[in-house]
């Protein structure tokens, strides 16, 4: 049983897909973190943006491979003054990629756990989607999925460019919430998921619709 990181749930969530539908040559991600959580006073930086690690990989791409043994990636880390969520810069070479962006988006569309940014709600940075996520009722302003901004998914060649966003303190729950079942043998996957979605909430999207 491996439960892994805010951030690694977040690439991992991404990968599986792409991965399945697509095929990977590789992944190169730019992880730009929150300082703290908004609890953690004793946090920071609060005027600067560090390299966090200044070595490469971060922990993160190391991580990730504990998923999936066989995938080539590299992450960066950098720390910013904010406690809101991570901004995740992903760089994805496709091994059969499709023939445009919009195949992308449905694709990741059709993910559980994943929330691909309409653009029409103008959601312009992290701090939109957390306030979404309250006037939304969720508790405690949770945002459990993957938040892709649906105009980055941009497709150049085998290449594919995204942003997305990850609030490192509630996106592993569900995941947490699945290992359990599987430990104890509860449920297999699509049960276990299903049944974690719906107590959750996540069966409905977060937002209005159009």
């Amino acid at each position: 049983m491996r439960v892994v990181s805010c951030n690694t749930t977040g690439l991992s969530r991404l990968i599986a897909p792409l991965q399945e539908a697509y095929g990977i040559e590789k992944v190169r991600a730019t992880l730009v973190r929150r300082g703290g959580d908004p609890a953690q006073a004793g946090r920071g930086p609060i005027n600067d943006i560090l390299p966090d690690p200044v070595t490469l990989p971060s922990h993160h791409g190391p991580d990730v491979t504990t998923i999936f043994p066989d995938l080539a990636i590299d992450t960066l880390g950098l720390k910013v003054p904010a406690t809101l969520m991570h901004v995740h810069s992903v760089n994805v070479t496709l091994e059969d990629p499709p023939a445009d962006a919009d195949d992308v988006r449905s694709l990741l569309e059709g993910e559980r756990r994943m929330f691909v940014v309409p653009e029409w709600l103008g959601l312009d940075g992290a701090g939109a989607i957390k306030e979404l996520a309250q006037d939304s009722g969720r508790p405690r302003a949770d945002v459990w999925e993957n938040c892709v901004w649906g105009e980055s998914i941009t497709l150049e060649g085998d290449d594919l460019y995204l942003f997305q966003a990850i609030h490192q303190e509630s996106d592993v729950v569900p995941e947490n919430v699945d290992a359990i079942r599987a430990v104890t043998g509860a449920a297999d996957r699509e049960e276990s998921m299903a049944t974690t979605d719906e107590a959750m909430g996540l069966v409905e999207p977060l937002g209005p619709s159009r």
